[in-house]
């Protein structure tokens, strides 16, 4: 059995054909680790690896915000092209 601390996945690609490189991660284990569904998190590369972050609260109320203001300037911009 593998431990929750390691797991295997295999590069893939976007189906588009384009070669773009894709890795997709799914299963209760991100659950069980605080990975919720809409979580923020960040993505760094530290040589080698991949680091998954969570988002702080702030950080998350932050994200909430931006998106917020970015669906308000969405609507603004298609009000002023009518």
């Amino acid at each position: 059995m593998i431990s929750k601390a390691h797991r295997c996945y295999t590069v893939g690609y976007l189906p588009s054909g384009s070669g773009t490189p894709l890795i997709k991660l799914i299963g209760k284990w991100l659950r069980d680790e605080e990975f919720n569904t809409a979580t923020g998190i960040t993505v760094k590369i530290a040589g080698d690896c991949i680091v998954l972050i969570l988002d702080s609260p702030q950080e998350q109320a932050l994200r909430e915000q931006l998106e917020q203001v970015k669906n308000m300037l969405n609507r603004v911009k298609q009000n002023v092209t009518v």
